[in-house]
C-alpha cells in the first residue's frame, strides 16, 4: 500500500505537453456548421470556434501550472 504522500505522487506525475503540430485551421475557422437539433437548425458561427478552442488552450495552460504547484511541493516533500 502506498502512504498518502507516495499516492499523490504517483498521481501527480507531469502532464507531457501535446506534440505541437503546426495547424491550419482556415477551413474550419470560416465554416459555418448546420446542426438539427430535434427538428430545429442550429448555426455555429466562427466565433464559436474561436473563442472555443482559445478556452481550451488557456483551460489547458492553467491545468499545467496547477499540476507544476502541486508536483513542485510532493518534490519538496521527498527531500
Amino acid at each position: 500500500m502506498f502512504t498518502q504522500e507516495e499516492h499523490y505522487t504517483e498521481v501527480l506525475e507531469p502532464i507531457p505537453e501535446p506534440q505541437q503540430v503546426p495547424q491550419n485551421d482556415n477551413n474550419v475557422i470560416f465554416e459555418v456548421t448546420d446542426v438539427e437539433q430535434v427538428g430545429e437548425t442550429v448555426e455555429q458561427h466562427s466565433a464559436n470556434f474561436e473563442e472555443t478552442r482559445a478556452l481550451y488552450d488557456s483551460l489547458y495552460q492553467n491545468l499545467a501550472v496547477e499540476v507544476e504547484k502541486v508536483n513542485s511541493v510532493n518534490r519538496k516533500l521527498k527531500e
